[in-house]
């Protein structure tokens, strides 16, 4: 069981041993990002110690659904959100820490642009 501050430690070991990483903010918790793209924060609310990292999809749902100390994060699929007092193994936390990283590290694929539907014409 970590505290928050053994648990913010333990992250910036993890996350900031990774190349082109840096620490930040987002909201009031501790952020890291990879050139610019947020892969994980760590921080404290409401009296919990939560680390947020992204994955896949269908990744972070099989995991929220099969483990209850996970949840998803309100605002985006791939967001998994996890209770740092609840760790049991950091390797585990540092396993998942990389799979942020390696998305956040993926070119990002644009959305197909969606076809327009013909104008009506108009003669002259």
């Amino acid at each position: 069981m970590a505290t928050a501050k053994e648990a913010l430690q333990k992250m910036r070991e993890i996350c900031l041993s990774l190349p082109d990483t840096r620490e930040g903010d987002h909201f009031g918790q501790t952020a890291f990002y990879l050139k610019g793209k947020l892969f994980a924060t760590c921080g404290e609310k409401h009296g919990l110690c939560e680390i947020t990292f992204g994955l896949e999809p269908d990744r972070a749902a099989a995991l929220v659904e099969n483990d209850p100390r996970f949840k998803p994060y309100p605002r985006d699929t791939r967001g998994v959100v996890f209770d740092a007092a609840k760790v049991k193994s950091w390797s585990e936390v540092k396993e998942l820490i990389l799979k942020s990283y390696e998305l956040a590290k993926a070119p990002r694929v644009k959305k197909a642009a969606t076809k327009s539907k013909p104008g009506k014409r108009t003669r002259r």
